[in-house]
């Protein structure tokens, strides 16, 4: 025996003769496997394969690494036609007891030489899950139809002759249920469900159960044509033509009414068995790829979510398209901030995202000057702006007064003003104008409302007359004279009201 914690060879008393360790209890757990695996042994060699079962899955509960345990347990899964279960029996096996006298090692190769074995096992597995939701479902008949297609792939499925059997009882064809039991018993000779079954059905089993079938006999008959009888005589027809074109007729009459009444029937049931088989299988593979189709989009937003995650987390210590991470930028508003260079210090803050800050020192950072340069900022960059804006320089004061509306607070609608006189100035009337508006209707400040509610006029009544003039088809060249000067004078008055 080799010690669990280091692999060398355990001493007498049980303890490890390297490390010491005690490999008493680990001696008595593998001692109890080959108690259970002797058992399993002796029932599977009695045709009690549901009772071997029980013992070896016992056996390797005690000790998982017990390669004759799981080889002989693939082996009954074999013999019960259950060969996928068989197959992992080996797999584990294999892993578990990396040996080359393994005989899971020569099982393997056995199957994996045969493809088709895998394709069967497919098709088994499918095809009796599916007839399982038919007969819960209550559709008998379509549930004999997939155990039939089950038998004949694996003939020795123990649990197909079960589910057959049982569909038989509910339909009240007891003869062939007990023959569906007797198929079962003949494989899995001590089966509690078979037994069970027969006796409710009036018969005991006997106590070696039925004789070993091959497994070509387990198969469900295909309905081949029975009681085939060969013509007893030969009559020659040309004794009477009449005779002859008489029962032509009759006989030409009865094979129509035979097609009509029994084969054009017979056609269509067909046609329609075989259009249900192929609607069925198509809706089957729809809800596959549907599923599918459904677990990669989620697959691809969990991706998506993650991804753009690290590239948040990527920003914050590293930047993205040649940009500065935010990292560097607080650094480079905190030495803004420390010169008294506020404007700066707004302009690196405003780059940043604050809540992707990773630590709470540098968001309450990210804080305190945000809350001090903007405002600063905000005020700097309006009193810039005033000065351009009297200085005839609108396109200046237009580039500093958006920053310190941007900076400002959303109720300082004396920026907002500015912001609006600005954009009128440079042509941008489609921009000012809802500006105008939003002080007009907000603002409460009566001066600022008058001066809004003037060139907010202005551009009403200069639109509505261009609208007249090109309705009435004149000329609006005085028109627009009038509306330049009417501009210039209010532009004039409100540059003295400044």
């Amino acid at each position: 025996m080799k010690c669990v914690k280091c692999g060398r060879n355990v001493g007498a008393d049980g303890f490890c003769t390297c490390c010491g360790f005690d490999n008493k209890h680990v001696a008595k757990a593998c001692n109890t496997a080959n108690y259970y695996y002797n058992l399993g042994l002796e029932k599977a060699q009695m045709r009690d394969l549901s009772g071997a079962i029980s013992y070896l899955k016992k056996a390797l509960t005690y000790n998982k690494s017990h390669k004759d345990a799981r080889n002989l347990l693939g082996l009954v899964y074999y013999q019960m036609g259950e060969r996928g279960r068989a197959y992992i029996q080996w797999k584990n096996s294999a892993r578990l007891n990396n040996v080359e006298e393994n005989q899971a090692n020569r099982y393997i190769k056995e199957m994996e030489e045969h493809p088709a074995i895998f394709e069967e096992i497919n098709e088994t597995a499918k095809k009796y899950n599916q007839a399982l939701i038919y007969a819960r479902q209550g559709s008998d008949d379509l549930a004999m139809i997939q155990i039939k297609k089950v038998l004949s792939i694996t003939p020795n499925f123990v649990n197909g002759h079960l589910l057959f059997a049982l569909l038989h009882m509910r339909a009240g064809d007891n003869v062939q249920a007990k023959t569906d039991l007797n198929n079962a018993l003949s494989i899995d000779v001590y089966n509690t469900t078979a037994r069970r079954f027969l006796m409710e059905l009036g018969e005991k089993p006997s106590a070696d159960g039925p004789e070993i079938v091959p497994a070509e006999n387990l198969r469900p008959d295909n309905e081949n044509l029975k009681n085939v009888r060969p013509v007893d005589h030969y009559e020659d027809p040309s004794k009477d033509t009449w005779k002859q074109f008489v029962y032509m007729l009759i006989g030409l009459a009865i094979g129509v009414i035979a097609m009509f009444m029994l084969v054009i029937p017979s056609v269509r049931a067909g046609a329609n068995s075989d259009y249900n088989k192929l609607k069925q299988e198509y809706e089957e593979t729809v809800e596959a790829k549907d599923s599918e189709i459904s677990q990669l989009q989620e697959d691809k937003e969990s991706l998506q979510a993650k991804n753009k995650k690290l590239k948040k987390s990527l920003k914050v210590y590293e930047g993205s398209d040649d940009e500065d991470s935010m990292y560097d930028l607080l650094i480079k508003a905190t030495q803004a901030y420390d010169e008294g260079d506020y404007v700066t210090c707004a302009e690196e803050l405003s780059n940043i995202d604050g809540d992707s800050l990773p630590t709470e020192f540098s968001q309450n950072l990210y804080n305190t000057m945000k809350e001090t340069a903007y405002s600063t900022a905000a005020t700097q960059l309006y009193e810039s702006a005033q000065t351009y804006y009297n200085a005839y320089n609108y396109t200046a004061a237009l580039e500093d007064v958006k920053a310190a509306y941007t900076y400002s607070d959303e109720d300082d609608y004396e920026v907002m003003y500015l912001l609006a006189m600005c954009y009128k100035r440079t042509g941008d009337e489609e921009t000012a104008t809802p500006l105008f508006y939003d002080i007009i209707n907000n603002s409460g400040d009566s001066d600022l409302i008058r001066k809004s509610a003037n060139y907010g006029l202005e551009v009403v009544v200069a639109t509505a007359q261009e609208q007249a003039a090109a309705y009435a088809g004149t000329d609006t060249d005085g028109t627009d004279e009038n509306s330049t000067g009417e501009e210039t004078d209010n532009a004039e008055g409100d540059e003295d009201t400044e």
